[in-house]
């Protein structure tokens, strides 16, 4: 597995924003300025319906050192940061400028305050798996529809298992994570072996599942 980029790497910290200012001391507005001084935010709250948290206060394009901040949002049960280089790099900008709030407005913040953090990494990377390899029904299942659709729509075309969903029942999980994928990546030919997916895992947990899955299948095929 060779990987292409980090398309996202999402927090979410469950932490409710008025906890972190108990007693309204700290001006929102004045926070909202500093922190976008401070990480030189190209977008951010600046007028009175900018500031709900229902929808959430945003906070776009800033960089925090060589780490680019495509997004921050501030939401009546949490944050969310969002990068693309990895989950590592959002969890210590949120603690870093939490921290940093606290010394200059006097924010009330310490770590065990984020009560859990949920993670979304959505990734590309290059592999030699073949996906048909995974059951026989379903490469059965493809050659039947090859086989099948001339008759339809004219010509031939080679139908295979295009990707991996593994999921939960959603209506039994209250803020439920996100589901896990491998796809083979849109808009690109099969010949360059390109995949896409996602997972509710940090970025470094992400990657090495994928390992683990190519190895697998590597093996299965061998054998």
């Amino acid at each position: 597995m060779q990987l292409s980029a980090v398309m996202l790497a999402r927090l979410f910290a469950f932490v409710e924003p008025a906890d972190l200012n108990p007693r309204g001391k700290v001006y929102y507005p004045d926070l909202v300025a500093a922190l976008a001084e401070h990480y030189g935010f190209m977008k951010y709250p600046k007028n009175a319906e900018d500031f709900d948290e229902a929808k959430g206060v945003q906070f776009e394009m800033g960089r925090a050192g060589d780490v680019t901040i495509s997004k921050i949002q501030i939401y009546q049960q949490g944050i969310v940061v969002d990068t693309t280089s990895s989950t590592g790099d959002s969890d210590r900008i949120l603690d870093e400028a939490l921290l940093w709030l606290s010394t200059e407005f006097g924010l009330i913040y310490k770590p065990d305050m984020i009560s859990r953090r949920a993670y979304v990494s959505q990734l590309t990377f290059y592999s030699d798996i073949d996906l048909g390899g995974l059951n026989v029904a379903l490469s059965r299942l493809a050659e039947r529809i090859s086989k099948r659709l001339p008759q339809f729509f004219g010509r031939e075309i080679a139908y295979e298992p295009t990707g991996v969903y593994v999921s939960y029942d959603a209506m039994e999980v209250k803020q439920a994570p996100s589901n896990f994928s491998i796809e083979r990546r849109a808009e690109t030919p099969f010949s360059e072996n390109k995949y896409f997916s996602v997972a509710p895992l940090p970025t470094d947990d992400h990657i090495a599942v994928l390992e683990a899955f190519e190895a697998d299948i590597m093996s299965q095929s061998q054998a």
